[in-house]
């Protein structure tokens, strides 16, 4: 009886200690192993199908600031807005792959992107909502010629013909519906005649992508029509072959390692932080998360590589992730003290700005990116400086409903919920040789924000719980209960073993 509670105990840390191997050692070994084989995009594997077309689709919200005193802001009164929204809509991306490079560490594709409505999202607006709203092709012609010393005349001849080329307007507002503001184009230069037809085509002829020409030969703003269709960035990945830890960082796009859009050094040849292009798309992320990591995200929007920065841990529907929010760095921290002036453009004269040309904390001009004066700023300038929200009424700015912020699986780098979250907003201001700017204060005017993000639908929920974490829940069972039995019963063994001794001991003799 004692050889055998001494070998029962024996048995029992033998099996205690292949507990642990298994689950500080062997377990995480095969996991990582396993999670980097499922990573990688491979021509024909399960991951290859996810990248070409997303699992579930993006949601794409849009919030506008609707005018409710466009008349009174003529005359010098500051702008008071109303948000509304959200107008919901499902964002499908499909990307059409071109090839694998001959090592196959690198993928390069084409996105194509299309909208739908979602009237049940979206209830009780609808797309043929009525709103009034900032003219923003108007008030960027008019700002483009005017900080183009090349087009200083086109001034002259605006003014004369402002009402042949953007139908009569009444003030630097539209009168318009959702639609025709967000993607089906508000028209304008209707049969212009005369010097109102060379000014149309000089506009057509700038490549603006907002606006685009119809069947009829007038031209259409819209925010959002040209991103709806074929895409035309070409983007080259690595996909994570030789090291996971790359998959699905941008390496070029459109043939560049780097951007074109922002100041470089004074060098030649010498590219500044604002024109590098780090991280991914934001569809999916590295593996293998670390607590108080950063990350980075790639906007072709905002012509910018965005970092996050590890916040908090959390659970989503019983999965476990790491969340991610910008940083101060994202625009606040912008100038020579933050050693980023590359992104201080100084394209525009006699607007809101430091001395050193760099726009106050909260915003970004994008006037290089996308070749109008559009300025960048969290949603109800969340985090800018008083000077531009003291000269807007309406703005409510929230923390928990404006700030971007990602949730990701720890292992695998999967987004489980988050949000872009950015605004629109152009400088609203009096413009020289134009009659209907002659009164207006100068003031950031918002005109839109959008998020774009996810939420992992329950469908998703239950296949990533399947193939995952369910493993790690049963692979976590073994190792504990390999740990914690056999030093158990190694424990018992023993106690058994030193009772029976005891016994045999204290038996009396005869």
């Amino acid at each position: 009886m004692l050889h055998w509670s001494l070998f029962v105990s024996l048995l029992g840390v033998i099996v205690a200690v292949l507990g642990a191997y298994c689950g500080w050692s062997l377990f995480p070994s095969m996991i990582h192993k396993k999670v980097e084989q499922s990573v990688v995009i491979a021509d024909g594997s399960e991951q290859y199908k996810r990248f070409v077309n997303l699992p579930q689709p993006l949601n794409f919200k849009v919030y506008i600031f609707n005018v409710t005193n466009p008349d009174k802001i003529q005359h010098g009164a500051i702008p008071i807005v109303e948000e509304i929204g959200p107008y919901v809509y499902k964002q499908y991306r499909h990307k059409k792959v071109k090839h694998f490079s001959h090592d196959g560490s690198k993928i390069t594709y084409v996105q194509n992107v299309r909208f739908d409505f979602d009237e049940d999202a979206s209830a009780p607006y609808t797309q043929s909502d009525h709103i009034v709203a900032l003219n923003m092709h108007m008030n960027s012609v008019l700002q483009i010629s005017e900080n183009d010393p090349g087009l200083a005349l086109l001034l002259v001849h605006l003014n004369a013909n402002l009402k042949a080329v953007f139908n009569d307007p009444r003030s630097m507002f539209v009168h318009t519906s959702v639609r025709e503001y967000l993607f089906d184009g508000v028209r304008f230069c209707i049969n212009p005649q005369g010097i109102a037809k060379a000014i149309c085509n000089q506009i057509k002829e700038s490549g603006s992508k907002t606006i685009r020409e119809q069947s009829d030969g007038s031209l259409a703003f819209s925010f959002f029509g040209h991103k709806n269709g074929s895409g035309h960035d070409v983007y080259e990945v690595h996909t994570g072959k030789g090291d996971a830890m790359k998959v699905l960082e941008i390496q070029k796009l459109d043939d560049s390692h780097n951007l074109q859009v922002w100041l470089n050094g004074s060098n030649e040849g010498e590219t500044s932080v604002c024109n590098q292009i780090n991280g991914t798309d934001a569809s999916s992320y590295p593996p293998f998360r670390q607590r108080g990591d950063s990350m980075y995200i790639f906007s072709a929007d905002i012509c910018r590589s965005v970092q996050l920065f590890y916040q908090s841990d959390i659970q989503y529907q019983g999965i476990p992730g790491f969340r991610y929010s910008i940083g101060e760095n994202f625009i606040n921290d912008i100038g020579p003290e933050h050693d980023n002036e590359c992104f201080c453009t100084d394209k525009l004269s006699n607007v809101i700005k430091r001395k050193n040309g760099c726009l106050y904390a909260g915003a970004l001009d994008l006037t290089t990116c996308l070749d109008a004066p559009v300025i960048l700023t969290l949603p109800h300038m969340l985090g800018a400086s008083n000077e531009y929200r003291k000269m807007i009424r309406g703005l409510k700015p929230d923390a928990k409903k404006h700030q971007t912020f990602v949730d990701v699986q720890t292992l695998t780098g999967t987004p489980l919920q988050g949000g872009k979250r950015v605004q629109f907003n152009m400088f609203l201001k009096s413009i020289n040789r134009i009659t209907i700017t002659e009164n207006l204060t100068t003031v950031l005017m918002p005109a839109i924000w959008v998020e774009e993000g996810i939420q992992l639908n329950s469908e998703m929920v239950a296949f990533f719980k399947r193939k995952l974490i369910n493993t790690l829940k049963t692979l976590d069972i073994v190792h504990w209960a390999g740990l914690c039995g056999g030093a158990g019963v190694a424990v018992l063994g023993l106690i058994y073993y030193i009772y029976q001794r005891g016994a045999k001991v204290e038996k009396p003799c005869k």
